[in-house]
């Protein structure tokens, strides 16, 4: 079997672009050559998995957090100030403060060697069919979900309408293990969705042979067929999102009766350990990763914000008490998330997000004039909302603009703290965000992203750009100043 140190090395090397010969001087070819499938899948299950925090930015950026009053900052939550005021140099001042090895950017290529290794390597590999065809698909899953997280944060919307998705940087495409010589270049934003595409697509063929039961800790054919629906989402292909969200729930479970869901520490329920995102909560696909530890909600000076707290309207509305609570008046904060308490991973996909993205294309259709999309819509809605909602009456069909707005607005109270908001900012056209930075003092500066903002596309890490000299970077904000 592949040892997790040889497939690190080979990343690091991979990533530093050093030439061939430098790399045999360090390790045997031969060291990479498993001969069974069960090897590749515990190669897969080490290395190409996430257990850990893959994005340490994101959670941050978007307008569901603003500033609190906090206990005295470390200095690694002074580090995350640089991401919460969206600086160009963010990245480094994560990596000098926490004494990472390596970055968002370069934690995600690190995955995808390790499903670049497996997806060249398995189908020779000695197993059943059956077997092969499952880790391959697993493999191009997940390579598809990293390439497409890497081409959110680090490339611009593949929807931006200042140009199209064929005439814009997006990320380099790195899709075999062997070693170059020299760097790669970045391709296009639409050359990085072609090959997220294809590989999700050649992945759902695979898995759905057998649809075999992974568990929810690695991807299975409904997995697959979810974020198949999130990336035609944000590609825009209404259709295509409304075929893969019903494919996957066709598998799915069901949705929870929030109201009568119980965490178990019901007095303490940010100390449960089966909230929304755990592999306990009964909605639950797939979970992974991590959140960022260092900053967390609680005690830091970041918090919820009051604009997403204020945004659960509907009496009843059991999410503000089940995601979030209000905190007692000897906190220091003024909100408790709830979303994750002490479980094992820090992100989810899950069945509310099908019935969100099944609704929002199907709202669009009845943008465009298809008037019998409408009612779909709402009704994908009426039965997320009618199990999160006490005595819930069911909303009416009315203006394509009002459905509209209510699709956002259950997609940011429903997927709060799940790694979304930012990237749907994105691709609902890049609106001005405002965070304020309280300090020790009590002083009170306030940070602005001004609507289509060049941060709204994260830079390549400086450190990058130093080992591989066919990278461009991208447009850079001057130093943000508050006021």
């Amino acid at each position: 079997m592949i040892s997790k140190l040889n497939i690190i090395l080979l990343t690091v090397l991979v990533l530093a672009s050093v030439s061939c010969g430098d790399f045999l001087k360090e390790v045997s070819q031969d060291e990479f050559e498993p001969s069974t499938t069960t090897a590749y899948t515990e190669l897969l299950n080490g290395e190409g998995y996430s257990y850990s925090t893959l994005d340490a930015l994101t959670w941050y950026m978007d307008d569901d957090v603003d500033g609190c009053t906090s206990y005295t900052p470390t200095k690694e939550q002074m580090a995350y100030k640089d991401v919460f005021t969206w600086q160009y140099d963010m990245d480094q001042s994560l990596k000098e403060a926490l004494s990472q090895d390596q970055s968002t950017y370069e934690n995600f290529y690190a995955k995808i060697m390790a499903c670049n290794v497996v997806i060249d390597n398995v189908e020779n590999s000695l197993g059943t069919e059956s077997e092969i065809a499952n880790v391959l698909g697993e493999a191009l899953t997940l390579r598809a979900y990293y390439y497409f997280h890497l081409v959110n944060i680090f490339a611009t919307p593949y929807n931006d309408a200042r140009s199209t998705p064929d005439r814009r940087l997006g990320v380099p495409l790195v899709i075999k293990s062997e070693i170059l010589d020299e760097g790669y270049a970045r391709n296009t934003v639409a050359e990085v969705y072609k090959q997220i595409t294809g590989d999700i697509e050649r992945a759902i063929v695979l898995l759905e042979k057998d649809k075999v039961n992974n568990g929810r800790f690695r991807v299975n054919y409904v997995a697959a067929h979810l974020i198949a629906s999130r990336i035609y989402l944000y590609m825009e292909e209404w259709d295509q999102v409304i075929d893969h969200a019903t494919k996957a729930m066709a598998g799915a479970p069901k949705l929870v009766y929030l109201p009568d869901y119980v965490y178990n520490v019901p007095a303490r329920p940010e100390n449960s350990k089966n909230p929304v995102v755990s592999s306990d909560f009964p909605e639950t696909i797939f979970v992974y990763g991590a959140m960022p530890g260092s900053m967390r909600f609680a005690g830091t000076p970041v918090c919820l914000s009051d604009d997403v707290v204020n945004s659960y309207t509907d009496n009843g509305d059991s999410r503000n008490g089940k995601y979030f609570k209000k905190t007692e008046s000897y906190l220091i904060y003024p909100y408790m998330e709830l979303k994750h308490g002490i479980a094992e991973r820090g992100y989810v996909w899950r069945t509310a997000e099908l019935y969100l993205n099944r609704a929002e294309a199907y709202m669009q259709k009845y943008k465009a004039g298809e008037s019998s999309a409408g009612q779909l819509a709402v009704d994908d809605l009426n039965e997320l909302r009618s199990n999160r909602i006490t005595n819930y009456s069911d909303y009416q069909l009315s203006t394509a603009e009002d459905l509209e707005k209510l699709c956002k607005l259950e997609r940011r109270r429903e997927l709060i703290f799940e790694g979304h908001r930012w990237f749907d900012l994105r691709r609902y056209g890049m609106p001005q965000i405002q965070h304020k930075w309280i300090a020790d003092e009590g002083k009170t500066t306030t940070y602005t992203l001004s609507e289509k903002d060049p941060s709204y596309t994260v830079p390549i890490p400086q450190a990058v750009l130093d080992r591989n000299k066919n990278l461009v970077q991208n447009e850079l904000a001057p130093d943000r100043q508050g006021y």
